[in-house]
């Protein structure tokens, strides 16, 4: 057992195949990266099984924090500094040891350090944990301090903040590090952070200071406080993103950047004059994909490989399509990285750059000083590039432009605002671009939504009722041949040998004594991971449309997007309401869900 390694204890385990055990031991060879990263890199384990693999060969007990009962009590006798500096997490407190939670068992540093927060005699138990679950206990605790310590700074604030909030001016001599209001404004984004939001709203109401969150999509009020702290809230987030503090009649544009777990996040600032003050929304930018495959994205199947393969074309055009934070962004990011490599150059044209890619050239749009996206991408051809990402073709010079550009041997990636696939073709047409261009140029479309993804820790499932099993079978009858018995049966069978959270509960059809079948649906009933919602995370649902020969004809005889539609249905493509209704009946998310994300 001593001499055998992660690889191979995986391989050993059936978890990785021989093929790619081989390509493991070529990347580790030709760079310094070990075993484990390598792993990761190429997503052959999860990190569940990587842990419960060092755990048997190194012979140290393995904990899952997801499941365990961490109490605050044991929580609080360590800095959260200290645990989130060490990524540790005390489990379980006896007498004279503690139980110690750790990502790398012979971290002796960390052992150390924590064990100055206990009595000299106290012993030390290593158990291995999960990226995953440490993260989890750590974060929790997060929301807890940040309770706690917006409580406190508010004992802190007296009658000079009433001045404050007089006389913007005086904001200047404030030193904010150590004001009470710097405080709070840490802990807001600490949390925004945490618990993965993607927007912060700072909002002044007549009689109150109200924060809200937007959190996988859902916008929920977290905190409100009193009315006289809005001016210096305000102004603190102002003076972070190098605002102009005494400019209140004016919105002003800005941005920062915040460090949490080594990893990189800018925020988008906004500020708007209101009739009760300043209010301050700020978008949290994550910087890169590192370990997020397009596969990820909840693109699947045939719809899958269709995009993959227009990727892999030298030239033409790629359109991505939906509302503001429907996923577009992160679906052509992720395709990037798909599709990165040495001998290929890639140029982005973003506004803002959201998602750093690695290896690609990013240029931040920047229309106050001319640079638009149709200029940009005029000056980006003469740059030599294999493939342009246009982040938004919002007009008819830069649609113009990229139409042009695929005609001369480039592969165009973009995205538009448009409720449906087949619905980019007239909004193109109206933009002024011939339709014989678009019929010889355009590859494939894209529609996508992101709904809320059932929580996988608190998974149930219910009899789905007669009403919603009448929805699904008119919905995905039209799809060819299908069977939605059948479908579960082949289906269900399949995600639970993956052996992904939550699949156990998953349930095949039943046939009722009327020969009826029982179809399962699912809900999150609520619980700690998931703040009660019953949903944790996003997947995307889409629809993909191959620009085929015949479709290409129809284009050029300036047919209905309709028209396009049921044509494209003819050849098998599955609509973005019933890739989401499949995703339902799989227990990824709810029928309620896909119609809520489907009317935006």
């Amino acid at each position: 057992m001593a001499q055998e390694t992660l690889l191979t204890y995986l391989q050993k385990q059936g978890i990785i195949s021989p093929p790619d055990v081989t390509k493991v031991q070529l990347e580790t060879a030709r760079s310094p990266k070990n075993e484990e990263t390598v792993i990761r890199e190429m997503g052959l384990a999860n990190n569940e099984q990587i842990a419960q693999a060092k755990s048997a060969l190194f012979n140290i007990p393995f904990v899952n924090l997801m499941e365990a009962k961490v109490l605050d009590s044991v929580l609080s006798e360590v800095p959260i500094d200290s645990l989130k500096k060490h990524r540790v997490v005390p489990f379980e407190r006896e007498e004279t040891s503690v139980k110690l939670a750790m990502l790398d068992p012979f971290d002796v540093q960390a052992t150390q350090a924590i064990q100055r927060s206990y009595p000299p005699n106290t012993r030390i138990d290593v158990y291995i944990s999960t990226e995953e679950g440490v993260n989890f206990i750590l974060d929790r605790r997060m929301g807890e301090v940040m309770s706690s310590e917006v409580t406190e700074a508010l004992e802190h604030v007296d009658v000079p903040i009433q001045e404050i909030a007089e006389d913007t001016m005086s904001l200047e001599k404030i030193d904010f590090k150590n004001a009470p209001v710097a405080r709070i404004v840490n802990s807001i984004l600490q949390y925004a952070v945490i618990s993965k939001s993607s927007d912060i709203h700072v909002e002044p109401m007549e009689t109150r200071l109200r924060i809200r969150f937007r959190i996988h999509g859902i916008m929920t009020e977290r905190l409100s406080l009193p009315k006289v702290l809005s001016p210096a809230v305000v102004s603190r987030l102002k003076i972070i993103s190098s605002l102009k503090i005494d400019e209140k009649r004016l919105p002003q544009d800005g941005r920062f950047q915040l460090k949490y777990k080594n990893e990189k996040i800018d925020i988008r600032v906004s500020v708007m004059p209101t009739i009760h003050g300043e209010k301050v929304v700020m978008r949290l930018l994550e910087s890169d994909l590192t370990g997020i495959a397009l596969e990820g994205t909840g693109l699947r199947g045939n719809a899958y490989k269709i995009f993959l393969d227009s990727l892999s074309v030298s030239n033409g055009i790629v359109l991505v399509t939906g509302p503001t934070g429907s996923g577009k962004t992160r679906t052509l990011a992720s395709s990037l990285i798909k599709i990165n490599d040495p001998g290929v150059n890639i140029i982005s044209l973003e506004n803002p750059v959201e998602i750093r890619v690695p290896g690609v050239t990013q240029i931040q749009i920047n229309p106050d000083i001319g640079l638009t996206f149709a200029n940009g991408l005029r000056s980006v051809l003469r740059q030599d590039p294999d493939i342009v990402m246009v982040g938004e073709i919002r007009d008819e010079e830069t649609a113009e432009l990229a139409v042009q550009a695929s005609l001369t041997g480039h592969l165009v990636l973009s995205t538009l605002h448009t409720n449906g696939a087949a619905a980019a073709i007239p909004r193109l047409l109206d933009m002024g671009i011939e339709p014989y261009l678009l019929a010889s140029t355009v590859r494939t479309l894209v529609a996508q939504r992101l709904p809320r993804r059932v929580c996988r820790y608190c998974i149930e499932p219910f009899p789905a009722p007669a009403e919603a099993v009448k929805t699904l079978t008119e919905s995905l009858s039209s799809i060819e041949n299908f069977d939605i018995v059948k479908y579960l049966q082949k289906a269900i069978p399949a995600i639970k040998k993956k052996g992904e959270r939550g699949a156990s509960v998953l349930k095949e059809p039943e046939i009722d004594s009327n020969g009826n079948p029982v179809i399962s649906l699912y809900r999150g009933s609520g619980c700690d991971r998931c703040g009660g919602s019953g949903y944790s995370g996003r997947i995307g649902i889409f629809e993909v449309l191959d620009v085929n020969e015949k479709i290409s004809r129809m284009i050029m005889e300036d047919v209905t997007a309709q028209d396009i539609e049921e044509e494209a249905r003819k050849y098998g493509m599955i609509s973005m309401i019933q890739d989401g209704y499949l995703k339902a009946l799989e227990g990824l998310t709810s029928i309620e869900e896909v119609l809520r994300v489907s009317k935006e």
